[in-house]
């Protein structure tokens, strides 16, 4: 028989970076807290960059031009939570409450079509509402008012976003503070790729969100459709799921205006897919014109990864990070390329 030895030989420098790999996960999950406000502070920081910016251009001293366009953003945000969310909430808990109500409602009407069509369309309400309560909308909201009612982290957040800002250099003066000189350069080249791309998406998004929920409001307003600012607000936060969103926002309306009437639910269904045109052919092309874009598989797949992890504060970052990390991806295969060649 032949016997053959195996010898493994590890190197000191292949040891040392075994340990360090080691020390960055446990690192990361010890202060998996502080990262992420840090990240969030980056985050923060490089959307209101352009304000601040264009503030200084206008001579308005880069100290206040930061501490102005931070303190807006707190006023916005608690005015969401002390105006908006309280309704929202309410509205939400009660349409989940009935949801058993409003699907009997529904399926009396295919009761003298096809016994099998009535199952089938039972089943498959019963599945949505179970998906819609699963989501933990109430939970979602009081994950986020709870971070931002938390004085620690909502502190630090804003307070690093400040001293990111208020960098003469500002965000890039931040990225390339601790960099060797001889990396610098490239350093920030990736970084303005990502602060481009990121910026821009979420630039788009929420003026895309913002408009869809106004539309959204005033036509179920018009309608009279119960829990009509529920369901523009779930219009406009699912407008950052490509394809699906608008598809599940609008199955929602029309399920709570059929329970109304037969006639209100057809009229919510035409309107959305309006609504809909509209927005694939006017507000998209518009909107995110100036949008570098991200796959919409790797947009849906970060929000789900990152709900999973992080809760609302993953769905939050979720994004951006995954933009980050496109970039990287690509600038890691374009090195690979050259070195190639």
């Amino acid at each position: 028989m032949d016997e053959r030895k195996v010898v493994i030989e590890f190197s000191f420098k292949t040891i040392l970076w075994v340990l360090s790999a080691l020390l960055v996960v446990w690192l990361t999950v010890t202060l998996k807290d502080v990262l992420v406000s840090l990240l969030l502070s980056f985050i923060l920081a490089m959307a209101i960059s352009p304000l601040v910016d264009y503030l200084e251009k206008k001579k308005v001293p880069r100290s206040i031009s930061v501490g102005g366009v931070i303190l807006a953003v707190v006023g916005l945000i608690y005015l969401i939570i002390r105006l908006v969310l309280p309704p929202f909430v309410s509205e939400t808990t009660n349409l989940i409450a009935n949801r058993a109500q409003y699907i009997t409602t529904v399926t009396s009407y295919l009761e003298h079509l096809s016994p099998t069509l009535r199952d089938s369309a039972t089943n498959t309400m019963n599945n949505f509402f179970n998906s819609f309560s699963n989501i933990n909308l109430g939970g979602v909201i009081t994950g986020a008012k709870g971070f931002f009612n938390g004085l620690l982290e909502a502190t630090l957040v804003f307070v690093l976003s400040f001293y990111i800002l208020l960098n003469n250099k500002g965000v890039e003066g931040a990225v390339v503070a601790y960099v060797p000189k001889q990396h610098q350069k490239r350093v920030l080249s990736i970084y303005r790729k990502i602060s481009r791309k990121m910026t821009s998406w979420l630039r788009g998004q929420v003026i895309l969100g913002l408009i869809i929920f106004a539309i959204d409001l005033a036509g179920l307003m018009i309608f009279k459709v119960n829990y009509a600012l529920t369901l523009a607000v779930v219009a406009g936060i699912m407008e950052v799921l490509p394809y699906i969103g608008p598809i599940v926002s609008g199955g929602l309306a029309v399920l709570v205006a059929l329970t109304q009437s037969p006639v209100l639910g057809l009229i919510v269904l035409v309107y959305y897919v309006l609504v809909q045109q509209v927005e694939n052919h006017i507000l998209v092309p518009q909107v995110m014109k100036k949008s570098l874009g991200l796959n919409p598989i790797a947009v849906i797949l970060a929000i789900i990864i990152g709900g999973k992890l992080l809760g609302f504060i993953g769905i939050l970052i979720s994004v951006p990070v995954a933009a980050a990390i496109g970039v990287l991806l690509e600038e890691f295969v374009k090195k690979q390329e050259l070195e190639a060649n």
